[in-house]
């Protein structure tokens, strides 16, 4: 009996990859958020959408449709709407982790400007409470393997956590660092190198569905030769990984099922996706863009 559910198991798996191999999303709606700054990543909680500029004092948290709900203070607020660029701590990734047998958010620095940027934030939903938590020691392991360091991913997959590293005109590889949990920090296992048709694009967004085994990844191309400055908004992409275990097993991940956002819908130009978060709804997503003038715009995609 365990075989026969194993083959069916398999069998589902390819059947899905074959409805799957043709990739078409679809633009549903979109809403710029109220004197909110440089939405730079999105998670979904507990019914609830928590998004965090790289630039901003507070977590927006969202509903559904989009609404707000709430903000979570994280820094010390100042007169100026955006945090300065020479010392934020440049939040540009976040992860739902278990903490203490609590599902919590972890909000993750680029790594981008040492020491600023060499912390992460854990926020306990139910409390509303935000813990820093010092991951230098990790981010200089990752140092000493990948140069410019710029984290804009995460997601985790079977426990282990994911982080996309953005590549820019001067390091123009892509890739995916491959941790391990230890105690309140991680430790470094592999990574894994991205192979996409894109020119001048880096990842910037990244989320697993363990259901149906698919990771989504966004980029944005940006003319930027380094982690610390931004460039140009190009043109972002939206990306379809089927059979994600099983590609996260090799040295090289080839991606292709990658989708230009702007031939879905013009309200996409000029804007620089940032995150993608999975819904609860099926086949949904709820991407956050930043168009480098300190705006933060929320989008809905079907597939």
């Amino acid at each position: 009996m365990k075989k026969l559910n194993a083959i069916l198991i398999i069998f589902s798996n390819f059947l899905f990859a074959c409805n799957m191999s043709d990739f078409n999303p679809v633009y549903e709606s979109s809403k710029v958020a109220n004197s909110y700054p440089s939405g730079s990543t999105i998670s979904y909680l507990n019914d609830k959408f928590y998004v965090m500029g790289d630039d901003s004092s507070e977590i927006l948290v969202l509903n559904h449709n989009m609404e707000e709900t709430g903000r979570i203070q994280v820094f010390s607020k100042g007169e100026q709407l955006r945090l300065p660029k020479d010392s934020k701590a440049d939040i540009e990734s976040s992860v739902v982790i278990d903490s203490d047998g609590i599902p919590a958010l972890l909000f993750l620095g680029s790594g981008s400007l040492s020491p600023h940027r060499d912390s992460s934030f854990l926020l306990d939903p139910v409390l509303e409470k935000v813990v820093r938590i010092d991951t230098k020691t990790f981010f200089d392991e990752l140092r000493l393997e990948i140069k410019d360091l710029n984290i804009e991913a995460a997601a985790v997959l079977d426990g282990k956590l994911l982080l996309g590293l953005r590549a820019n005109t001067t390091y123009p590889d892509n890739s995916i660092a491959i941790a391990e949990r230890n105690k309140q920090s991680f430790s470094l296992k592999r990574r894994v190198h991205i192979e996409i048709s894109l020119k001048n694009a880096g990842i910037s967004g990244m989320d697993y569905d363990k259901e149906e085994d698919i990771l989504f990844l966004t980029f944005s191309s940006e003319d930027t030769s380094n982690a610390y400055d931004d460039g140009q908004v190009g043109e972002s992409y939206l990306a379809f990984l089927p059979n994600a275990r099983e590609g996260m097993k090799h040295q090289k991940l080839q991606v292709s099922n990658i989708v230009k956002l702007s031939s879905l819908s013009p309200e996409f130009l000029h804007q620089k996706i940032e995150s993608v978060s999975l819904m609860k709804e099926h086949r949904k997503l709820m991407l956050v863009a930043d168009d480098d003038k300190g705006n933060t715009k929320i989008f809905k995609v079907s597939y």
